[in-house]
Order: structure tokens, then sequence, then C-alpha cells
């Protein structure tokens, strides 16, 4: 199963779930997304970046390997 991170191309931030309200926000730790914005479904992925992307998003396969 694939797993995605959503960074902005405009502020360097990523897409998160809050572990408090569980309303989606913007965090500039890598550690706060791994735990909380990991998304591993493609149809999520499309509708978080529809709903919360302003901008360009850059989206990061964790699983890409090189």
């Amino acid at each position: 199963m694939p797993r995605y991170l959503i960074q902005s191309a405009e502020t360097f931030e990523f897409l998160h779930s809050s572990p408090r309200t569980g309303d989606v926000t913007w965090t500039p730790s890598l550690l706060t997304a791994i735990r909380h914005g990991v998304v591993a479904d493609d149809d999520l992925l499309a509708q978080l970046i529809e709903d919360h992307c302003d901008g360009s998003a850059v989206v990061v396969d964790l699983d890409q390997s090189r």
C-alpha cells in the first residue's frame, strides 16, 4: 500500500490531521506530518489536495526507492 505526504510548494509545510481536533491543518514539522499526515488512499489524496491546497502541492511518496 502506498504512503504519501502532501507538502505545500509555497510554504514547504506538510498537511496533516490534528491529533487534538481531527481538523486538517499545516505543519512545518516533518515528524508531525509522518505521525499524523500519511495518506494511503489515492482518492483521499486527491480530495485533500483539492480541498486544502490553494497553490501547487508536492506529493511525497514515502515508498519510492531509488
